[in-house]
């Protein structure tokens, strides 16, 4: 079960994370990402010494491929839009967005890595957690409470948060099978390495980019954007590359969903935000749903790659052949 509580967990933690850089939007989305992924390097360099991976681990040209595209899509690409549509669409309607989190999860394990979502009580599990999701985040506030944004905002917004999720999702499921076989600590600093140098060098090539370099000597949005990246980029991804490093991606991803509750409910407590009863049954069927998939038969889990490129073992994911 250690796959799943590190999913639910990264959950957790990324709700917390995303009120936090909500409130850091006093910089743009570039260089909320530069900064929270420079962070999040220095953490895990530090880390690295005592974890069970090693930098530049021997492996195959492909595992290390896979690891760089991962890194770019969901480092470099993904993280850029969804803190544009966060900006665009704020943290409720963004929830509502990342409801397409797990199913494109779920099409990419099949399509990818041949996994099979475990029997019946995983799709009804499934079906509640994300019919939860939808039904305690999609409720329409007053206008006294929240001004929604509107036209060609909130259409814009939308597309930039799916956008971000596809890059997401097919990056994570590309680096799954190097996860299997080798350092948790080790693929996550490599993934952020890899989008920190993309991002970088698009901040060299143009100049009205460089800017966002900015943000590490701009202290005021410091006291927020810190523990953002802390929690974020650090704690959050370490266990949200745990979750499917160590459950299937399918059973993983559907946790992860619980991310949207989490806000709604840190929301209610620490930002004073509305609890309805709509919302309160919407995180109760999400909580239901969690409970079946945890109780779900196991998937049988695709071999992994060869940690050298000397190896001759046929890889067994799709793409691989």
């Amino acid at each position: 079960m250690l796959g799943e509580a590190c999913a639910l967990a990264a959950a957790m933690t990324w709700a917390v994370s995303l009120i936090l850089f909500k409130r850091s939007e006093a910089v743009s989305p570039l260089a909320m990402n530069l900064f929270k992924n420079a962070v999040a390097s220095t953490l895990l360099l530090l880390t690295l010494p005592f974890s069970e991976g090693t930098l530049l681990a021997p492996r195959s040209p492909e595992a290390w491929a896979r690891i760089v595209i991962s890194g770019v899509f969901g480092i470099a690409i993904c993280d850029v839009l969804v803190f544009m549509a966060l900006r665009r669409l704020g943290a409720s309607l963004l929830a509502v967005v990342d409801c397409c989190y797990a199913p494109v999860i779920v099409l990419f394990s099949l399509l990818v890595l041949g996994e099979e979502p475990g029997g019946w009580t995983f799709g009804l599990g499934a079906l509640l957690v994300i019919g939860g999701v939808v039904l305690a985040t999609t409720e329409q506030l007053p206008r006294s409470e929240v001004e929604p944004p509107s036209g060609e905002g909130r259409a814009a917004g939308v597309a930039m948060g799916v956008t971000g999720i596809v890059f997401m999702g097919l990056g994570v499921v590309l680096v799954k099978p190097v996860l299997e076989t080798s350092g948790l600590v080790e693929v996550t600093l490599l993934r952020l390495l890899a989008g920190l140098a993309v991002q970088l060098l698009w901040c060299a090539a143009l100049p009205s980019q460089r800017e966002a370099l900015a943000v590490f000597r701009t202290r005021t949005v410091w006291k927020t954007l810190v523990p953002a990246s802390v929690l974020g980029s650090y704690v959050a991804m370490l266990l949200w590359l745990g979750g499917f490093k160590w459950a299937s991606a399918s059973v993983a991803s559907v946790l992860n969903q619980l991310s949207a509750v989490f806000v709604m409910v840190l929301a209610w407590v620490f930002l004073g935000e509305r609890l309805s009863l709509r919302r309160a049954l919407g995180g109760a069927a999400a909580v239901a749903g969690a409970a079946l998939i945890l109780g779900s038969p196991k998937v049988d889990a695709p071999r992994a790659l060869p940690v050298t490129g000397a190896a001759a073992v046929e890889s067994a994911t799709p793409i691989a052949r």
